[in-house]
């Protein structure tokens, strides 16, 4: 696991977790909306925001609007530069720039994303603690965001971390990037770290079910939902840099393989308007699956743990947020409000 800290000082800290495209029209964001005169300058530029109060990385974070239409965005877990892994959740109110702490408290880092399901967020997986052989957990949850409260669900069905979530139609997707092996050959543990199993999840009925494996290994990926499609992109298989992009479709329970990154390796994404945000070590690239293309884009002046989209002010943005520098790996990086 020592890697993970290499990368998230030195590269960007993936676990992604942005909500399905169907919830790009919540309440109040209308993308056609005017625009007040400074964000017209901003176009394809990030702007700096308050970082959060937590100097640690490898957290997971997700979005969801209020009943006005503003935005808070909440990360868990994460670590430190010393392997603490106890941290509160935190809460970033997009409007008002600022962020504060949380009663709930979840004790892992490099989970397998966040992805909003109703006034949920669900998240799974991660580790428990910094040891080698890499230890993780099956756990999942759903936070409570209105009442502050992690509710534990039905177990994954292994024991894994490093991955994406989605949400499409009500149902949670999960894509691991690795799996345990410190209990092997117990159920829900592998000899082999890497994995391209995939599974959904229903929470009417508390229930997982294997779906198609991925056809490529995407561990510390990014992921995005455009038009109820799963994108799957970059990533790493061991520690060789990954740029495939893979779709899924949860109507066939099928893959596809479209156009790569132009620049693969760790990497966190989200979906806004329409476009499928990949940030690399490399660059930043938008994916348009009209024409199976990628654009290169502004990046952001540092690494984070997971970008997410947001709305401010009734316009779609995308908010990098999570991520730490220092000599002790403790000091919070900048969030980051990125205009389309």
């Amino acid at each position: 696991m020592k890697y993970l800290a290499l990368l998230s000082m030195t590269g960007l800290a993936a676990l992604v977790a942005c909500s399905s495209e169907e919830n790009l029209t919540q309440p109040g964001a209308d993308e056609t909306s005017p625009l007040a005169p400074a964000l017209l300058l901003a176009r394809n530029s990030w702007t700096t925001k308050a970082p959060d109060n937590l100097g640690v990385f490898a957290a997971a974070a997700g979005a969801a609007p209020n009943a006005a239409g503003n935005w808070t965005v909440y990360k868990f877990g994460g670590r430190d530069g010393s392997g603490n892994t106890s941290e509160p959740v935190e809460a970033y109110d997009v409007e008002s720039d600022s962020w504060s702490l949380k009663n709930s408290r979840l004790n892992v880092f490099s989970t397998n994303g966040v992805a909003k399901i109703g006034s949920r967020l669900y998240l799974s997986g991660g580790s428990p603690e910094v040891a080698s052989p890499a230890e993780y957990t099956n756990r999942v949850w759903a936070y409570d965001y209105a009442h502050d409260r992690l509710i534990q669900r039905a177990d994954l069905p292994i024991a894994s971390g490093e991955g994406v979530s989605e949400a499409i139609a009500g149902k949670l997707y999960v894509l691991p990037g690795v799996c345990s092996g410190e209990l092997y050959p117990q159920p829900g543990y592998f000899a082999e770290e890497r994995t391209e199993r995939f599974y959904s999840y229903d929470p009417a009925t508390n229930t997982w079910t294997p779906r198609a494996s991925s056809p490529h290994f995407h561990r510390l990926g990014a992921s995005g939902v455009i038009d109820g499609k799963m994108y799957v992109a970059a990533g790493l298989r061991d520690f060789t840099s990954v740029a495939k992009l893979d779709v899924y479709d949860p109507v066939s329970n099928t893959w596809s393989t479209l156009a790569p990154v132009p620049s693969g390796g760790h990497a966190i994404g989200a979906v806004v308007q329409g476009r499928f945000y990949v940030i690399t070590g490399g660059g930043t690239y938008a994916y348009n699956p009209k024409t199976n293309t990628w654009d290169a884009k502004a990046s952001p002046s540092q690494a984070h743990d997971a970008v997410l989209r947001v709305d401010l002010s009734g316009a779609a943005r995308l908010l990098a947020v999570g991520g730490s520098h220092g000599p002790e790996s403790d000091v919070p990086n900048n969030s980051e409000l990125y205009t389309p």
